[in-house]
């Protein structure tokens, strides 16, 4: 059974629409919802640009000469 080139690309056609309404419908959902959102319980945690973390960090975060990944 052989599909005339107009139903391939009614199909085609319609089924890019439909993806792209999925996804639209996903982004709109997470936009709403709090997953997202920051936590506010993050007073035990350094922030990042810390100058003291950032030492440690660069010193033990180094290879030796002698050492590979």
């Amino acid at each position: 059974m052989v599909l005339s080139a107009s139903a391939v690309s009614l199909v085609s056609v319609t089924m890019t629409v439909l993806m792209v309404a999925a996804m639209l419908y996903l982004v709109w959902g997470a936009l709403g919802s709090d997953v997202h959102s920051p936590s506010p319980d993050d007073g035990d945690r350094p922030e990042l640009g810390d100058a003291e973390e950032a030492e440690t960090d660069d010193a033990s975060g180094e290879l030796t000469e002698g050492s590979s990944a």
